[in-house]
C-alpha cells in the first residue's frame, strides 16, 4: 500500500506521540510509586518515634512542629479531610497506646490518620504536592516542540503539493504555471522543498521559451509557404492544357493539406491540441482519409473490408488523420505496393505484405525512426509516432502482429468509442 510523503510523516510524528506519552506517564507512575513508599516510610518512622517518646514520658509538645520535622503537615482544609476520612481507600489500621493510626489512600495520595479520645489528627505530606510538578513541565515542553516540528515539517512540504499541481498542468499543456518569484533573493523557502520549486521554475521558463520559438518559426515557415501556394494555384487556373492544370491544381492542394497536417502535428507534439469528440461512421472518415491520400487509383492501392459500418466518438480530423498515415505508412514499406483495410465491431486494421522487423515494435514507435533505414523513402519518420500519439489521446492504444508475411497494425475498439451502426 503506497502512502504519501505527508501522510508518512504523520505517522511518524504519531507514533512519536504516543511513545513520549508512554515513557512519560510510565516514569510518572514510578515517582508516584517512589513517592508513595517514601511517604508510608515516613509516615511509620513518625508514629514509632512518637510512641517512643510516649513511653520514655516525654511527648512532644508541639505536635504540627514534631509532624512537620518528617516532612508532614495537617490537613487544614475540612471538606477535604471529611471526604478523606468517609471515602478513602483504608491501607492499614493499628491500636497503639495513644490511639488507632490508620493509613488512608485518597486520590493517589497517602494519609495518616490519628485518633483518641482526645483528638483527631489527619496528616498529608508535605512533598507529594509538588512530586510530579517538574515532570509535567517537561512533558509540556517536549509536546510543544514536537508540535511545533511537525507543524513546521508539514508547512515545508505544502510546496510540494503545489508543485504537482503545477508540474501536471505542465504536463497537460500548460506553459504559463509559476512557482517562484521573478526573483531568487524575494523567494521565502530556501530549503531542499523552495530549491526544488525554485529549480523547476527555471525549467519551466527554459521549455517555455523553446517551445514557443520552435512553435514561432513553424507557424512562421507554413504562414509563408501558403503565400507561393496561393499564388501557385492561381497561376496554376492560367494554364490552358486541361491535364496539365488539373495536375499543378492536385499539387498545389495537396501542398495546402501538408501544410494543415503539419500544424495539428506541431500542437499534437507541444501537447496544447484538445480533442473535439464527435459521433461519425467509419465510412466517413474512410472518404475523408481517401481525400487526404490524394491517390490516383485508391482502390487498387487500398483494399477496403468493412465488415461493419460503426459509429465511432473521435475527433474526426486527428482520427482520419491517424487512419491516413496508418495507410500510407503500409503502402509506402509493402512489398507489393498495397494495403489491406479492416474494419469490424471489435477492431480496425491495416495490413501490408513484408519482411519481419528487424527490431521491437516499440523501437519504430519512436519519433524520426523508419522502418528500413537503407530506404530512400521520403519523410521525416514521424509516421508511426503520429499515428500512436494520437490513438493514445484517444486511449485506444496501437497494436501490432505478423502473421503469414502481414504486418498487422490494429486498434481495439472500446464501447465507449464505438457503437454499432
Amino acid at each position: 500500500m503506497k502512502y504519501s510523503i505527508a501522510t508518512k510523516i504523520t505517522i511518524i510524528f504519531a507514533i512519536s506521540f504516543a511513545l513520549v506519552c508512554i515513557v512519560f506517564f510510565t516514569y510518572a507512575n514510578i515517582q508516584k510509586q517512589n513517592s508513595l513508599e517514601s511517604v508510608r516510610n515516613k509516615q511509620i518512622s513518625a508514629i514509632n518515634y512518637l510512641l517512643t517518646l510516649y513511653e520514655r514520658a516525654s511527648p512532644p509538645q508541639d505536635l504540627e512542629q514534631y509532624f512537620r520535622n518528617f516532612g508532614l503537615e495537617y490537613v487544614s482544609n475540612q471538606n477535604l479531610a471529611v471526604s478523606i476520612v468517609k471515602d478513602g481507600e483504608l491501607i492499614f489500621a493499628k491500636q497503639t497506646p495513644i490511639g488507632v493510626v490508620q493509613s488512608i489512600m485518597y486520590n493517589d495520595n497517602l494519609y495518616l490518620h490519628l485518633k483518641n479520645t482526645g483528638f483527631h489528627l489527619l496528616i498529608e505530606s508535605s512533598e507529594t504536592k509538588k512530586v510530579n510538578d517538574s515532570l509535567l513541565i517537561s512533558f509540556v515542553i517536549a509536546m510543544v516542540l514536537l508540535i511545533s516540528l511537525y507543524v513546521s515539517v508539514m508547512r515545508s512540504l505544502m510546496p510540494l503539493r503545489k508543485l504537482s499541481v503545477d508540474i501536471r498542468r505542465f504536463a497537460a499543456g500548460n506553459l504559463d504555471v509559476s512557482i517562484c518569484p521573478a526573483s531568487k533573493d524575494n523567494f521565502d523557502q530556501q530549503d531542499e522543498i523552495g530549491q526544488v520549486a525554485y529549480e523547476f521554475d527555471n525549467a519551466v521558463c527554459k521549455i517555455r521559451d523553446l517551445i514557443r520559438s520552435r512553435q514561432l518559426f513553424l507557424r512562421a515557415i507554413m504562414h509563408e509557404l501558403k503565400t507561393p501556394i496561393g499564388k501557385g494555384r492561381i497561376v496554376s487556373e492560367m494554364v490552358a492544357n486541361e491535364t496539365q492544370k488539373s495536375r499543378l491544381t492536385s499539387i498545389f492542394i495537396r501542398l495546402e493539406m501538408l501544410i494543415n497536417e503539419f500544424s495539428k502535428i506541431e500542437q499534437l507534439l507541444s501537447k496544447s491540441y484538445s480533442l473535439n469528440y464527435q459521433e461519425c461512421h467509419f465510412s466517413l472518415i474512410l472518404e475523408q482519409v481517401e481525400d487526404m491520400l490524394m491517390l490516383e487509383n485508391f482502390s487498387e492501392k487500398v483494399a477496403c473490408d468493412i465488415k461493419e459500418d460503426v459509429v465511432l466518438r473521435v475527433d474526426f480530423q486527428l482520427f482520419s488523420l491517424a487512419i491516413k498515415n496508418l495507410i500510407d505508412n503500409a503502402i509506402k514499406y509493402a512489398d507489393d505496393k498495397k494495403a489491406i483495410l479492416v474494419c469490424d465491431n471489435d477492431m480496425i486494421a491495416v495490413k501490408n505484405l513484408g519482411k519481419p522487423l528487424e527490431h521491437e515494435m516499440s523501437f519504430y514507435l519512436q519519433a524520426f525512426v523508419r522502418g528500413d533505414k537503407s530506404s530512400k523513402s521520403s519523410g521525416m519518420g514521424l509516421g508511426l509516432y503520429i499515428i500512436d500519439q494520437i490513438f493514445n489521446m484517444h486511449k485506444m492504444g496501437l497494436k501490432y502482429s505478423y502473421e503469414d508475411g502481414y504486418h498487422c497494425f490494429f486498434v481495439p475498439l472500446k464501447r465507449d468509442f464505438v457503437e454499432k451502426s
